[in-house]
């Protein structure tokens, strides 16, 4: 079986293209896609656990413990003992947390229209589901 007719491999092929990208967009704000998941997620005024926070960027807990640690060396996450659960941490954005956010906002944005570029409204809308269900082909494994 030739190669590029395989899914998985053309899916990697590409994602590890747009993830090299990003990472260059993302690295003037000494910030990675994967912390930008976490800050796009987070707010100043209401509060996530890290539970919840893992559930909405689709990663092992672990991992995100390790991401929040270094958003907070890096001043942008708050993470507050749950009085009701003192094995449990809200986090929030912090200020500076917030302000990386909104001017990272637009730099997003750039990126995605970069990358889609060429692709019509549609054809978006077509890749989306196409992935979506892709994903939910092997969500369970």
């Amino acid at each position: 079986m030739d190669l590029y007719n395989v899914t998985g491999f053309l899916i990697h092929r590409t994602d590890v293209k747009l993830t090299n990208y990003f990472t260059k967009q993302l690295k003037p704000y000494e910030v990675t896609p994967e912390q930008w998941s976490i800050i796009s997620y987070l707010d100043t005024d209401k509060a996530m656990t890290q539970k919840e926070l893992a559930e909405a960027i689709d990663r092992d807990q672990t991992t995100v413990v390790r991401m929040i640690h270094s958003l907070e060396r890096k001043g942008m996450v708050r993470r507050i003992v749950n009085d009701q659960d003192k094995r449990s941490h809200h986090l929030y954005l912090s200020p500076k947390g917030e302000e990386v956010k909104q001017r990272l906002l637009l730099t997003v944005k750039d990126a995605h229209n970069y990358v889609t570029r060429g692709l019509e409204p549609e054809e978006l809308d077509q890749l989306k589901v196409i992935l979506e269900k892709l994903y939910t082909n092997v969500q369970g494994d």
